[in-house]
């Protein structure tokens, strides 16, 4: 009996051993690359994330003309964000009019557009690229994790403008879902990466979100 007991005793020390081991080594961050935690740590690193947010307006990917895009299921060269928001204002209306017969083009211009036309996707895909981006760089902006950090005062005053700017992009590209598709998902630096699945938000609400926010960061711009 005492040596069962005992026996016992080992294996669920063995066992509990083994769990804590597998959870401690699950909970790491990477020792070499760059990673979230890795960018964010350095106060100078803030300004380049930023740039990237501004060029997700204009650029397509990570490697000049072609071969990195940001988003798929579209030739790169018409993937940038204002190629294609300018495409789906303009094109549908008696404005103007784009003689090519690239795919996607002929239905703008006839006004025969539906939810599978490259560039109807290709916008959806760009705004919602472009909020997460947004969302982790406002996360990564709080006081709690500049603190952490230990970043000099000025450095906080200068990545409080920074994130009030990434505020405002993130209401931008929130004004054209609500302005082209309406009721959207919605995500905001609350809401984890991974953590489930986004909930719908109604256009009226996004309306008032929206202005809820610009009036926010008015005075830190």
């Amino acid at each position: 009996m005492r040596k069962s007991t005992i026996w016992g005793f080992t294996i669920l020390a063995s066992v509990s051993l083994f769990f804590s081991s597998c959870f401690k080594d699950l909970d790491l961050s990477p020792k070499y690359g760059l990673n979230t935690e890795s960018v964010y740590e350095d106060p100078a690193n803030y300004i380049h994330v930023l740039a990237k947010l501004y060029a997700g307006l204009s650029i397509t990917g990570n490697q000049g003309p072609a071969g990195s895009p940001d988003i798929s299921g579209i030739d790169e060269g018409f993937s940038a964000y204002v190629r294609v928001l300018w495409n789906l204002q303009e094109l549908p209306t008696d404005e103007a009019i784009c003689g090519w017969n690239d795919p996607g083009i002929p239905e703008l211009n006839s006004g025969t557009w539906n939810s599978t036309s490259s560039f109807v996707q290709a916008m959806y895909y760009r705004i919602f690229y472009q909020i997460p981006l947004c969302n982790e760089f406002i996360r990564f902006c709080s006081d709690d994790w500049m603190n952490e950090k230990g970043f000099s005062d000025a450095d906080k005053a200068t990545i409080r403008t920074y994130k009030a700017e990434a505020r405002f992009l993130r209401a931008l590209s929130y004004y054209h879902a609500m302005d082209l598709f309406g009721n959207v998902p919605f995500v905001t630096e609350d809401d984890l990466p991974g953590a489930g699945f986004p909930e719908q938000i109604q256009r009226a609400d996004l309306f008032d979100y929206i202005e809820d926010e610009l009036l926010a960061i008015e005075g830190e711009l």
